[in-house]
């Protein structure tokens, strides 16, 4: 009896199918108006679908918190001294994020991007890195291209009312005369274009980084601050203020942005001068703080453009005690900062920027407003020392010298070949 019942099934079963392939065989005319259950589960099949959100994704998203126009309430920035002011001549501190290289950062920077920097998460000034080597994507590669990117993103800022630095990264090698040309090119005509605007500075050569090798002819070691930076530099603010006579220019200082010691005894004979420094906080510690503390005692201005957390070829963690240190040293001595680097799709823990999350869309991104989970720890240690308008008292609150990140000595076992890479 069972093996008639299973053999009545079987046929049934074929019949069924058989049935159902006859079916979708035939004119759309005779096809059943109700759909039946065979075409409700080949439907329904598993297709190729758009990525689903990631669980951080649905966090609730940033605010605004800083409502009021930066621009608007400061206007025209001039430097007097070791400061910068206003009109007025009061103190001007700013505090922001910095870009990567933007030919790592294409399309990313939107109007909501630009906004919830500075809305959401308290930025007065955005920096624009562009990347001034012929070897690497950028300027010289296609003028057009990158001089149109970073004209949007100043409109953006200048539309948002947050100062904009536009920065030219350069690393000098065995091709300075033609860096240099393509530098004076780019800030001519940026200048030209935002002359009567008091949104934007100009950093005319961050990132200096100058092999020391002997002259072939002499057989000296040329000086980077004397043979190098201060003869670029000089033309190139000789060209940006021809259309902006009072621009605030920012020069950066010898061996990747560190050695602000060499400019102690032959500044340059400009007004509204800045020198530029980076700083890594798994590196950089007391000596170089009381370094830029003697520069400041000459009555020169310091801007830290590039502020990282970790060390210097981007490895370690958060030195966060050693980070800590900082903060309240720049805030102490009034000492303006960016943080780098927001916009870049490089994905590892030490850097301020959106995790490139698996299931993470361009859109989202680009979307702004983004849940804390979508951040990296630097990016939300970034804004929380942004968001930190309280003026700290160092003689009590001053961190410890023992170092809490048991990364703290990482570095020194990593390569150094990527560093920097992404500018």
């Amino acid at each position: 009896m069972n093996k008639l019942l299973r053999g009545i099934s079987v046929l049934g079963l074929a019949g069924a199918i058989l049935l159902c392939s006859c079916t979708t065989n035939l004119g759309p005319e005779t096809l059943p108006s109700i759909t039946t259950a065979t075409e409700t589960t080949i439907e329904t099949e598993p297709t190729e679908t758009e990525p689903t959100l990631p669980p951080e994704a649905t966090e609730p998203s940033s605010v605004a918190v800083v409502t009021d126009s930066i621009v608007e309430n400061t206007g025209v920035l001039s430097v007097s001294g070791s400061k910068i002011v206003n009109s007025e001549g009061e103190e001007v501190v700013l505090k922001g994020m910095s870009t990567f290289g933007i030919q790592n950062c294409e399309g990313f920077f939107t109007e909501e991007v630009v906004k919830t920097l500075a809305e959401d998460w308290g930025c007065d000034v955005l920096r624009i890195a562009l990347t001034g080597d012929k070897d690497i994507e950028g300027y010289l590669k296609d003028p057009d291209k990158y001089f149109d990117m970073v004209c949007k993103i100043c409109d953006l800022c200048i539309d948002q009312g947050i100062y904009v630095i536009v920065d030219w990264n350069v690393a000098y090698y065995d091709d300075a005369e033609e860096t240099k040309e393509a530098c004076v090119d780019f800030f001519k005509r940026l200048s030209a274009i935002y002359s009567d605007f008091p949104n934007l500075i100009y950093e005319v050569n961050n990132y200096p980084l100058f092999y020391e090798e002997p002259d072939e002819d002499t057989d000296e070691v040329p000086n980077e601050w004397e043979d190098m930076i201060k003869p670029f530099a000089t033309e190139v603010i000789n060209a940006v203020r021809e259309n902006n006579p009072n621009s605030i220019v920012i020069v950066g200082v010898p061996n990747n942005g560190q050695d602000i010691s060499a400019i102690s005894e032959s500044g340059l004979e400009f007004e509204n001068i800045i020198y530029g420094c980076r700083v890594f906080s798994g590196n950089n510690k007391q000596e170089m703080r009381d370094n830029i503390t003697a520069i400041l005692e000459q009555e020169l201005c310091v801007f830290i453009t590039e502020w990282s957390f970790c060390t210097e070829n981007l490895k370690g963690g958060i030195f966060r005690n050693e980070s800590e240190k900082w903060a309240l040293f720049l805030e102490a001595n009034g000492i303006s900062w960016c943080s780098i680097g927001i916009g870049s799709d490089i994905d590892n823990d030490t850097n301020a920027l959106l995790l490139n999350a698996e299931n993470y869309t361009d859109a989202q991104k680009q979307g702004g407003h983004w849940p804390d989970g979508l951040l990296s720890d630097a990016g939300l240690y970034a804004r929380e020392l942004l968001l930190k308008t309280t003026t700290v008292d160092t003689e009590t609150t001053e961190p410890t010298d023992e170092e809490t990140e048991s990364t703290e000595d990482s570095y020194a076992d990593d390569d150094d070949d990527d560093d920097d890479d992404e500018e």
